[in-house]
């Protein structure tokens, strides 16, 4: 197996997740304070190393490799904030967008999660997500963490359930909440 080929595929497949450039993944990689070893990856990644021919085996070693390329701490933070400010930025135009960047962000820091406590990695406070106005009163106890241009709201205890504004509303009048 191609060690060279693997890498390429693993920071191809984390630039495509995470919609950054290959040059940014490789940047990452590069400036990390804690150097990856990547003969010992492959080595240890070896059971990764499965399929019909050696374009499946190269794919399925790539996502293990890539989830220990993530999992590296240096190249969290540089990626993290990268990711963090795409949420900060988020322009209001399409709530499933701001539901993948948090997705995304969480999906990082799960692989390490003690180090990064709620959302203090980002410095984003997740109660003051970027947001059009949400009426105050629409229901006592019921939390929109964020609403787009068109209406539709992040809502759910995890803040990973998407519903149009007036569905809530309907679902008030009917006494549903």
């Amino acid at each position: 197996m191609n060690k060279c080929m693997v890498v390429d595929k693993a920071i191809e497949r984390i630039a495509n997740d995470y919609d950054l450039t290959i040059d940014t993944v490789k940047k990452a990689i590069e400036k990390s304070r804690f150097p990856l070893d990547f003969d010992r990856m492959v080595e240890d990644g070896s059971f990764c190393f499965r399929g019909p021919d050696e374009e499946s085996k190269a794919d399925n070693a790539s996502i293990c490799m890539a989830s220990k390329i993530l999992a590296n701490k240096g190249v969290q933070e540089y990626i993290l904030p990268i990711v963090c400010n795409r949420i900060k930025l988020w322009d209001h135009e399409n709530i499933e967008y701001l539901l993948d960047m948090i997705r995304k962000m969480i999906s990082i820091m799960e692989l390490n999660p003690e180090d990064h406590p709620l959302m203090e990695t980002c410095i984003l406070d997740i109660d003051k997500l970027p947001s059009e106005y949400i009426p105050k009163d629409i229901i006592p106890g019921y939390r929109i963490w964020a609403m787009d241009k068109k209406g539709m709201c992040l809502v759910g205890d995890d803040a990973n359930e998407v519903i149009h504004i007036d569905n809530i509303l309907r679902q008030k009048v009917r006494g549903n909440f």
